[in-house]
């Protein structure tokens, strides 16, 4: 499956904030005016991972997924502008029902994980307990994968990949013409406009 959505779309799916504040904060009010066109477009597709019976990987199309399928998420961030487009947060979010495959982030440099509460940290992520010591968070609370662009020249791209364990699925009624369906495709389709 594969999605073209604005840099808007991405971040509704990901309940975070608007598109605007993907830039830096000099750079928010330009891209903020919504009578401008967005300097950054993103494409977000979803694959699953198949392994043959020698172990090597295939990316196949996810139409239907069940628990413990593996997904791979990316998404390409291109600056369409004429300009320089400085600080780009490329966000990969990170669904219900699904669990971060660890170490699977590309590129691995300068990637930040959050949980639900939206505070970033390096994996692994850790918490407080009650009685004063960490231990770090199970993988499947991760909800948001974060990369920082320094800067996408005009014409550039940045791709993110990150892959996640299907835990749980929703599935729609096998009377209606059903199929079980990852968490995530759903919220993607839900909030892309396929092209």
């Amino acid at each position: 499956m594969k999605f073209r959505i604005s840099a808007a779309a991405l971040l509704s799916l990901a309940l975070v904030v608007p598109a605007w504040a993907q830039l830096a904060p000099a750079a928010a009010p330009a891209a903020a005016s919504t009578q401008q066109q967005q300097p950054i477009t993103v494409v977000l597709s979803q694959k699953k991972v198949v392994r043959d019976e020698r172990g090597r990987e295939t990316l196949v199309e996810a139409e239907t997924v069940k628990p413990n399928d593996v997904l791979e998420y990316r998404a390409v961030y291109k600056n369409v502008s004429t300009k320089p487009v400085k600080s780009v947060a490329a966000n990969l979010p990170l669904p219900e029902g699904l669990e971060y495959v660890p170490g699977s982030a590309q590129p691995k440099k300068g990637v930040q994980f959050a949980p639900a509460s939206g505070t970033y940290g390096a994996e692994p992520l850790t918490r407080k307990l009650p009685n004063g010591r960490t231990e770090n968070l199970p993988y499947n609370e991760y909800r948001q994968a974060r990369w920082v662009f320094d800067e996408l020249a005009p014409g550039a791209e940045a791709t993110v990949i990150t892959r996640a364990k299907v835990e749980s699925v929703s599935v729609a009624s096998p009377a209606a013409g059903g199929t079980v369906r990852a968490a995530a495709a759903d919220a993607a389709a839900t909030n892309a406009t396929k092209q």
